[in-house]
């Protein structure tokens, strides 16, 4: 069976100043990236008790890579927003994913992440990445690509929420 990495966008909406629906997926799969796969054994088996290797926060980000590569790393981003409301979202490492056994196996399941267009509009981005730093000094870890390239007007919200498994991502 084909492995489909980590991380799986479990549910995505793009939704207007308003609050009205203007686009939802739901189960993206992702790549795992070769910086992604060094980065999570060496946190796991080269970090020991105290390890500096496991940030206090992981980030997710928005680009518009047309194609992703196993061999991306930080500084393959293109078209990430500057500006306008946009940030990457941190996730801390120490609690904010909840870990559940859900279908014989483990999932760790983050909360809800939001992506705002605050004063100008910004886009389009075409995937989610989940990295290790705030900047672009870290592991780019995995790589979700979206179904169509979104571009959010002053007020537009994506929000998010996603999955982590070491097993396929069903």
């Amino acid at each position: 069976m084909e492995w489909f990495g980590i991380l799986k966008i479990l549910e995505i909406e793009h939704r207007n100043s308003r609050g009205e629906l203007i686009w939802r997926d739901s189960n993206i799969h992702n790549i795992l990236h070769n910086d992604g796969e060094e980065f999570i054994l060496r946190a796991a088996f080269t970090g020991g008790p105290i390890s500096d290797i496991i940030p206090d926060n992981y980030y997710l980000g928005l680009d518009n890579r047309t194609t992703v590569s196993l061999d991306d790393s930080m500084s393959d981003l293109i078209g990430e927003p500057t500006g306008n409301g946009y940030q990457r979202q941190p996730v801390a490492s120490s609690g904010d994913f909840s870990m559940n056994f859900e279908s014989s196996h483990f999932i760790a399941t983050s909360p809800i992440v939001a992506f705002q267009a605050t004063t100008s509009s910004w886009g389009p981005v075409a995937n989610l990445f989940f990295t290790d730093q705030i900047d672009n000094s870290g592991f780019l870890i995995s790589t979700a690509e979206l179904a169509s390239p979104l571009t959010l007007t002053t007020g537009d919200n994506v929000t998010m929420r996603i999955g982590m498994k070491l097993r396929e991502c069903s």
